[in-house]
């Protein structure tokens, strides 16, 4: 399991968050996936609303696998247990995962406490956590 895979994934929440089985983005990095009995999902919804909000990605079915045009919630994560992950559906392209990358970003506002020395080390930390996953 890899960041920027997505599976059908069995979301529980409850009120307004996701739930039942839909496809789901995995947002942890591949060392984590490799080791954890959980894993770090973003929701997508067909439901194309509030398409201006920052923290949702369009991604078109025609180019990225999916079935469906979808919208990744990039804020609402999730951590669920790996019984809960169902087939592989696809891969995002990398274009899709920047854009799910800075929404989550925004999402969370962490990176509002970096200073840009802070951003590039973490930023070369998780390359080397990919290439070793790799």
């Amino acid at each position: 399991m890899k960041i920027g895979e997505v599976y059908m994934m069995k979301f529980e929440g409850t009120g307004s968050e996701q739930n039942k089985w839909r496809p789901g983005v995995v947002f942890q990095n591949s060392v984590g996936n490799a080791h954890s009995p959980n894993v770090i999902a973003l929701p997508l919804t067909t439901s194309l609303k509030k398409l201006s909000q920052p923290t949702h990605v369009l991604v078109y079915a025609e180019n990225s696998g999916l079935r469906y045009d979808s919208i990744v919630l990039c804020e609402n994560p999730v951590t669920m247990s790996k019984d809960k992950i169902g087939k592989y559906l696809t891969t995002l392209p990398e274009e899709y995962m920047r854009k799910v990358a800075v929404a989550n970003l925004i999402a969370t506002a962490a990176i509002s406490f970096l200073s840009i020395e802070d951003l590039c080390n973490a930023w070369k930390q998780t390359i080397a956590l990919e290439a070793a996953a790799a």
